[in-house]
């Protein structure tokens, strides 16, 4: 049986580049069980800035 996401977590995603988001947070969850390159985690962060800061510039569908 698949689970269902809390509605503002849907929310959340369609702010926020959702899938990038959630990789990303998988990424740092992994950072936790094992060590993962510094270079990356600054590449992931770089991403994310620039999603967030297109998303912002683009208007809702709202």
């Amino acid at each position: 049986m698949e689970k269902t996401k809390p509605a503002s977590m849907e929310a959340r995603r369609d702010r926020t580049g959702g899938i990038v988001r959630d990789r990303l947070d998988v990424l740092m969850a992994e950072m936790r069980r094992e060590d993962v390159p510094p270079r990356l985690l600054d590449l992931a962060e770089e991403l994310q800035a620039a999603i967030d800061a297109k998303m912002k510039d683009v208007p809702s569908g709202s």
